[in-house]
């Protein structure tokens, strides 16, 4: 490859990731009616002609964005999650930790609010597929299909992001209630439910404050936050009260 032509590549992947921002500030902010390809070439300060240069559709661009965030999202988490042996405790842990950050990171859960940004040939899909059936074949889940128990937990993932990042009167235990839901989807008998209800609870306060010896990144790292404070005091208050009794 010639200098011109690494020159003109490199441009074109700076253009496209100019594009992939704008697009993901839009939707991460949007307030009222759905963000349209206008609203992301005002944003880039592009030409219709420039952004159709390299996308399709705005759903082409949710598609990119959606596998960037949950491909980085997996890579975050791998340092706490990938630790855990038994497909309950990954998949408990796996369900709290995108709630977590809905709650720490409104932005980030402002995109990932959007049924387009869950694509299937994503790492997280890749990983829960995976985790599903090891379940199935320890006799911890009972589900049909693979596929369809993925798809089924993503899109409801999806929502309660969307519901956290609008406000519920209790994050926490709106959390609790997800991951007992998800579970209990999966066929986990009902102390199951409890037992990873309380254990992502517990696992990850030991991993936001720092106990666990396992990196974070950046959104995780700032617990001092109000929103970080909520999640750390609830987490201290019910693993205190679990230990009493």
């Amino acid at each position: 490859m010639d200098h011109r032509s690494i020159v003109a590549e490199k441009k074109r992947l700076l253009m496209r990731t100019k594009l992939i921002d704008a697009a993901t500030r839009v939707f991460a902010d949007r307030v009222g009616p759905a963000p349209v390809i206008d609203d992301v070439i005002r944003e880039a300060r592009v030409s219709r002609g420039t952004f159709y240069n390299y996308f399709d559709s705005l759903e082409q661009v949710l598609a990119a964005i959606g596998q960037e965030f949950s491909n980085q999202m997996i890579t975050d988490i791998l340092p706490v999650y990938d630790i855990l042996q038994q497909p309950w405790q990954r998949a408990s842990v796996g369900f709290r930790v995108f709630l977590v950050r809905a709650l720490l990171d409104r932005k980030w859960a402002g995109f990932m609010a959007l049924p387009d940004a869950w694509p299937h040939h994503t790492l997280l899909a890749k990983y829960m597929g995976a985790d599903l059936e090891n379940g199935r074949r320890a006799g911890q889940f009972h589900f049909d299909d693979v596929s369809a128990a993925t798809d089924f937990l993503m899109g409801a993932t999806s929502q309660a992001i969307q519901s956290i990042r609008q406000g519920v009167a209790d994050p926490n235990a709106y959390m609790n209630a997800y991951t007992r839901m998800a579970l209990a989807a999966l066929g986990c008998t009902h102390k199951l439910c409890d037992e990873g209800v309380g254990f992502s609870l517990s696992y990850l306060k030991d991993w936001a404050s720092g106990r666990l010896d396992v990196s974070k990144p950046l959104w995780a790292l700032n617990m001092n936050s109000k929103e970080g404070q909520l999640f750390l005091g609830y987490a201290a208050t019910q693993t205190g009260a679990a230990k009493a009794s």
